[in-house]
This record gives structure tokens, C-alpha cells and sequence, in this order.
């Protein structure tokens, strides 16, 4: 386990130096400060009695339970190579929880530090109840994870999700609602305990499903590569393609009147293909989200000018996404067309984006100066984007 964890962690650090580049750490910067500026100010101004409160903060917690997956690191070879160690298999798992928990324990202890002030101006708990409430967190993501492990083995069935999930989101709201903090710690530790019994009775008694252990592994890993391959080329892994037939009559206006087939080909591509569509419509969203609940122009400008930004860096690998493809090469136009049809195609996405922006902050801040001076800071910074910065970092 020490050795393939070590070849893990390598191969993911190695990723993670090309997603936190240099404007993506900046852009983070920008949105911390932001979101926790918003944070303070709409902390301020909740009713310590409103109805919404508990419940609210009881499902967020339920869901960052979510986070996190249990990390095995088998592979597709490991079901014929290990299958006459099986018998070694649970010291192994053993191992494979234990490295599986930092992660999802530093995410629980993140999201109590966040709800914690509401917690505490609000009146909702005391302090020293925190520490109860992230304990029986850390207590319900083990046993999920000891729970998972039961269920790669032959014979054992399906656990009623429902029901546990109902399990605890009453652990968790108890403590809230009622606050029993020690109840609740024990009630966990209990049902962990329990947990751990069961797994170690189906270990001595149940066959190892490996196919299903290594396909759960394959997913999670998946999703991994799909996130990094948003800011760099991660070999091996395809893009998944929808036909969106709907989307026709779109390409073909779009496209209409325009001979660069470059361009079509840009388009077509860019709304077929989940992975650069998919990551424009989350930052887009995330960006009308976030200036709507800005209270301060200025602020809700600077972001605003960070999210165009943001956007058209992260769609800058479009152009580089058919190189490899040999047919695009042996098309009968010049290749400065090429370049001509990405920045027409990004051009469009960032107008699309600043029209949404600029009625939020209409929408927000009313028909005056400050929201015309947003509006062109806008236009300005997507078109000296596409016309200057574009044709200039294609070019390294």
C-alpha cells in the first residue's frame, strides 16, 4: 500500500502544479476575499429566530458528508495478479481507509469552520459544542467508509440508503435542535463500532467482489481526471460527446454566412462536447451568483472582471483540441483562419457573459453611473482579451 500510495500521490501532485497556476491561485484570491466580505455582511443581518436557520445548516452539513471518496487504488490487473493474497485483502483495505479519511476530514473540518460564526452570532449552539458536532462528522464519513467496504463483498446485498441518510441527518440535527452534542457523539461512535463488527464478520466469511471494487475506483479516478483535464491534457482520458440535436438550428444560425469551416468546427465541437461546455456554464453561474449577492458596486465589478477572465483563460485549450487530428491539417484554407474562427468562437462566450453580467449589475445596483462604468469595464476587458491577450498566448 506504501509504495502504490506513493506513486499516487506523486502522479497527483504533479497534476495539481498545472491547475494552481499562477492566475487560477489569483482568481482564488480574488473569490476567498470576496465570498468571505459577503459572508461577514450577510451574517450580520440573520434573524437568530428565523425558522430556516437549523435546517438550513443541518442539510450542509449532511451534504459535505458527501465529499470524499474511499481510494483503494486497485486496478483492472489487480483482480487476477492479487486474487491468491485475498487473504491479505482487509489489512490492505484497512490501510486504504485510513489514507481515504484526510482528505474528507479536512473538507468537514473547512465546512464547520464556515458555519461555525453563523452558529455563534446566531446563538445557535456554544462554542464548545463545535467540537462535538465536527467529532461525530468525522465519526459518520468512517463508518460510510466502512460501510462501503462491506458492500464489495459477495453476498452481503444493499444497505437502505434512504434510511441512513435519515440516521444522520438526525445525529446532526439533534445537536443543533436539542443540543445533545454527547448524545449524539456516543450514538455515533456506537453505530461506527457496530460498523466496523460487521465488516470484519463479512471479511472472514464472503468473497472479495473484485470487478465491483475496481470499477468504484475507476469512477472516482475519473472524475479526478476529468477535473484536471479542465487545465491541462491528462493522457488516456476522453471527453465524453452528446449528439444535442437540439442544438442545430443554433449551429446553423451561428454558422450561417461564415465559410471558415475552423469556425464550425470550433462550434460544433465546443457544444457537443461535455467537457468545455459543461466547465463555461458552472463559472458563468457561479459568477451571476455571486455579483448578485454583492452589496458593494465596486466589488461586484472586480469580480466581474476576474469571472471574464477567468472564463476566457480556462476555454483557451479549445484551440489546441483537434492538432492531433489529422484531417484539420489537410483542410484547403490558410491556417491563419484557424485562429481567426477560435477568437470569432470566444468573442461570442465572453459577449454572452457580459450581457448576463451587466443586466445582473442593472438588475442589482439600478440605472446610474457606477453600473455604466461596470458595463464598459466589461466590454472593454473581453475584447482587449480576445483581440490582444488571445492572439498572444496562442502564440507561446
Amino acid at each position: 500500500m506504501a509504495r502504490t500510495r506513493a506513486t499516487h500521490v506523486n502522479q497527483q501532485v504533479k497534476y495539481l502544479r498545472l491547475v494552481f497556476n499562477d492566475h487560477f491561485v489569483l482568481a482564488i484570491i480574488f473569490l476567498l476575499g470576496a465570498l468571505g466580505y459577503t459572508y461577514a455582511n450577510a451574517i450580520k443581518a440573520i434573524d437568530p429566530t428565523s425558522w430556516w436557520l437549523k435546517p438550513v445548516i443541518s442539510l450542509v452539513l449532511l451534504a459535505s458528508l458527501s465529499f470524499g471518496r474511499l481510494a483503494t487504488l486497485l486496478h483492472e490487473a489487480d483482480s487476477v495478479f492479487l486474487l491468491p493474497q485475498e487473504s491479505q485483502l482487509p489489512s490492505y483495505l484497512k490501510a486504504a481507509q485510513r489514507y481515504s479519511m484526510w482528505l474528507p476530514f479536512s473538507w468537514l473540518a473547512m465546512i464547520t469552520l464556515l458555519v461555525a460564526p453563523t452558529l455563534l452570532v446566531t446563538k445557535t449552539v456554544p462554542a464548545w459544542m463545535l467540537l462535538g458536532l465536527l467529532a461525530t462528522l468525522w465519526l459518520i464519513k468512517s463508518r460510510r467508509f466502512s460501510s462501503q467496504i462491506g458492500q464489495w463483498y459477495q453476498g452481503t446485498g444493499t444497505q437502505q440508503t434512504g434510511l441512513w441518510l435519515l440516521i444522520d441527518w438526525v445525529l446532526v440535527a439533534s445537536q443543533l435542535w436539542l443540543g445533545w452534542s454527547i448524545a449524539g457523539l456516543v450514538i455515533a461512535a456506537g453505530l461506527l463500532y457496530w460498523q466496523r463488527q460487521q465488516q470484519t464478520k463479512i471479511q472472514a466469511t464472503q468473497l472479495f467482489n473484485w470487478l465491483t471494487a475496481v470499477s468504484a475506483e475507476d469512477s472516482r479516478m475519473g472524475r479526478i481526471y476529468r477535473l484536471y483535464n479542465l487545465f491541462t491534457d491528462v493522457p488516456g482520458l476522453n471527453s465524453q460527446v452528446k449528439r444535442r440535436r437540439y442544438l442545430d438550428g443554433l449551429i446553423q444560425w451561428l454558422s450561417a454566412n461564415n465559410p471558415n469551416p475552423f469556425y464550425f468546427l470550433y462550434l460544433r465541437g465546443f457544444l457537443r462536447g461535455t467537457e468545455f461546455s459543461g466547465l463555461y456554464l458552472r463559472l458563468v453561474i457561479i459568477g451571476g451568483i455571486i455579483i448578485w449577492f454583492s452589496q458593494i458596486w465596486w466589488l461586484a465589478l472586480l469580480l466581474g472582471l476576474l469571472l471574464i477572465y477567468l472564463v476566457g483563460f480556462q476555454l483557451l485549450p479549445v484551440y489546441q483540441q483537434y492538432d492531433q487530428n489529422i484531417f484539420t491539417h489537410l483542410y484547403p484554407v490558410a491556417q491563419t483562419t484557424k485562429l481567426q474562427a477560435f477568437k470569432r468562437l470566444i468573442w461570442r462566450l465572453v459577449a454572452i457573459e457580459i450581457i448576463l453580467l451587466s443586466l445582473l449589475i442593472l438588475i442589482r445596483f439600478g440605472l446610474n453611473g457606477q453600473s455604466l462604468v461596470s458595463i464598459v469595464a466589461f466590454g472593454g476587458l473581453g475584447y482587449g482579451f480576445v483581440q490582444f491577450y488571445l492572439p498572444r498566448r496562442l502564440t507561446k
